[in-house]
C-alpha cells in the first residue's frame, strides 16, 4: 500500500515535470523539409506551394494557427500545438490503464507519457505528436465500442479515426480496429453499411475542407495521384525506391527504429534498463487481437510503405508495444515494481535533454545557412531537400536544388566566375548515378545537430566542386 502511493505520487510528479518539458522545450526551428511546409502554412495554406504538402493535415495545420495567434513563432506554436494534445491523451492512457492494471494504472500512464523519443517528437513542429495523442483516444474509443451497444459508442471511433486521418494520413492502417470492431459486435449488414457511409462523411469533413482550398476535388484528386506517384517510386522511401535488400530493411526496422531509437532513444542506460523489464517478464504477454491487428497493419505499413531512414514513423507501434509489456510486467513481476520506478525516472532524464538539445541547439542546415550568409565571395550552393529551409530562412546568397548529374552541370553554367559549393547529399546523389567525383570535391566544412533529432541532416557536409 505505502508503496502504491509512493508510486502514484512519482507517477503525477513525472506527468507534471513531462508537461512541463513539452512547452519549455518546444523547438523553435523549422529544420526539414516537413516541418517547413507546415511552418509556411500557418501564413498562407496553400497545398499546391507544399504549404503544407498532400493531403494537408487541416486538423494539425487548424491547431497551430490557433497556437500561432499567441505564439509568433510558428514552428513553436505547432510543437506546443502537439504539446496541448498529448497532455489530453494522458486521459485514454489512464482509462486503458485500469483496465489492465488497476493497482498501478498512474504508473503504466506515467511510463507511457514519458517515453523519452515520443517527448522528442512532440516536442517538434511535425504532426507525428497530435497523431500520437488523438490515437490512443481512438484506441480507447474502440475498447469501449467492444463493451457497449450504445449508437454514440459506435460513432465516435468513427469519428476520432477521421480526426487521425485529418492529422497524419500515413495512419490509416489504424482503421483495421473499426473493421474488428464491426465484426465482432455487429451482424446486421444494413448497420454496417450505415456506419461505413458515416465512416465517410466523417471523412468528407476534411477532405471537403481542403479541396475547397485547393478550387474543387478535381485539382484535390490530381495533388493526390502526384503525391501518391512521388512517394512510392521517387522520394518516399518506400520499399519499391530501396535498393538495399529485404532482410535489411526488416533488421533496421526491429533493431534500429523500435528498439534502439523508438524504445532506447539511442541510451544505452534505457536500452539495458528496458532490456531487465523484459527479463524479469514471465511468460507470453498476452494481448487481445484487436491489438495484434492494430499493430500488425501498422508494421507492415511501416515496413513496406515508410522511409525506413526516419524512425519517427514507428512511434506509434512503439508506443502500444510498450503498453503491453509493461501490462505483462505488472502482472508477472510483483516484486520488480521498483524497475519500473528507475525506467521512468530514466526516461525523463533522457527525453528531456533530447528535446532540450534539439531545442537549445541550432540545426546543422541553419549553422550552415547563417555561416555561409557572412561570405563575401561570388558563390552558388547545390543542396538536395535542404534549399528549402533555406528559402524559409530567406538567405542572401544563391542556391539551386539538384538531383540529376546533367542538371548540375547546365545549371552551374549560369554562374560564371563563381565558387559552386556542393551538400554531401547532394555528392551521395551523384554516385548513385555511377559519377566518380572524387577528383571535383574538396571538402570546406561538417556542421553536426541532433542526429536524433534529425537523422537524415542532422550531418550536413559541404565541399567545394573544383573543375
Amino acid at each position: 500500500m505505502i508503496f502504491r502511493r509512493f508510486s502514484t505520487m512519482i507517477s503525477i510528479g513525472s506527468l507534471l515535470f513531462v508537461y512541463y518539458v513539452f512547452f519549455a522545450y518546444a523547438s523553435p526551428y523549422a529544420a526539414t523539409w516537413d516541418q517547413v511546409d507546415f511552418a509556411l502554412a500557418l501564413d498562407r495554406y496553400d497545398l499546391l506551394a507544399m504549404q503544407p504538402h498532400f493531403p494537408g493535415y487541416p486538423y494539425f495545420i487548424l491547431g497551430g494557427i490557433m497556437v500561432h495567434s499567441f505564439v509568433e513563432n510558428p514552428a513553436q506554436a505547432l510543437a506546443i500545438w502537439n504539446g496541448l494534445v498529448m497532455m489530453s491523451a494522458t486521459i485514454p492512457i489512464f482509462l486503458l490503464a485500469k483496465q489492465y492494471v488497476k493497482a498501478h494504472a498512474w504508473l503504466l500512464t506515467a511510463l507511457i507519457q514519458s517515453l523519452s523519443y515520443v517527448i522528442l517528437i512532440v516536442t517538434q513542429p511535425m504532426s507525428e505528436g497530435a497523431a500520437i495523442a488523438v490515437l490512443w483516444w481512438y484506441i480507447w474509443s474502440l475498447e469501449r465500442t467492444l463493451r457497449s451497444s450504445k449508437w454514440s459508442a459506435q460513432l465516435l471511433p468513427l469519428f476520432l479515426f477521421s480526426v487521425i486521418v485529418g492529422i497524419r494520413l500515413s495512419y490509416f492502417p489504424f482503421g483495421v480496429g473499426i473493421l474488428y470492431v464491426w465484426w465482432k459486435t455487429i451482424r446486421n449488414f444494413k448497420r454496417i453499411a450505415l456506419y461505413f457511409l458515416l465512416a465517410c462523411l466523417f471523412q468528407l469533413l476534411w477532405i471537403g475542407a481542403v479541396a475547397a482550398t485547393e478550387g474543387g476535388i478535381t485539382n484535390f484528386i490530381k495533388l493526390a495521384l502526384s503525391f501518391t506517384s512521388g512517394h512510392f517510386q521517387q522520394w518516399g522511401g518506400a520499399i519499391s525506391t530501396d535498393d538495399q535488400p529485404f532482410w535489411h530493411r526488416l533488421l533496421t526496422l526491429v533493431f534500429y527504429n523500435i528498439i534502439w531509437t523508438g524504445v532506447a532513444c539511442q541510451s544505452v542506460v534505457l536500452l539495458i534498463f528496458w532490456g531487465m523489464v523484459v527479463l524479469f517478464n514471465r511468460g507470453k504477454i498476452n494481448m487481445s487481437p484487436m491489438y495484434r491487428w492494430l499493430m500488425a497493419s501498422y508494421f507492415s505499413w511501416a515496413l513496406f510503405a515508410q522511409n525506413i531512414d526516419k524512425p519517427r514513423h514507428i512511434v506509434p507501434f512503439v508506443g502500444l508495444l510498450i503498453f503491453f509489456v509493461l501490462v505483462r510486467f505488472f502482472h508477472a513481476s510483483p516484486r520488480f515494481y521498483a524497475m519500473a520506478i528507475i525506467v521512468l525516472v530514466t526516461q525523463l532524464v533522457v527525453g528531456a535533454n533530447a528535446a532540450r538539445e534539439q531545442a537549445t541547439q541550432l540545426p546543422a542546415v541553419y549553422q550552415l545557412a547563417y555561416d555561409f550568409q557572412e561570405k563575401d565571395e561570388k558563390f552558388v550552393m547545390f543542396t538536395w531537400e535542404e534549399t528549402r529551409v533555406l528559402q524559409y530562412l530567406n538567405v542572401s546568397f544563391p542556391h539551386e536544388r539538384v538531383f540529376s548529374f546533367d542538371v548540375f552541370e547546365r545549371e552551374k553554367a549560369n554562374y560564371p566566375n563563381a565558387t559552386v559549393y556542393v551538400t554531401d547529399h547532394v555528392v551521395k546523389g551523384f554516385q548513385a548515378q555511377g559519377i566518380d567525383v572524387s577528383k571535383h570535391i574538396r571538402k570546406v566544412k561538417t556542421y553536426h545537430s541532433s542526429r536524433l533529432s534529425d537523422p537524415v541532416y542532422g550531418r550536413i557536409t559541404v565541399y567545394e566542386w573544383m573543375e
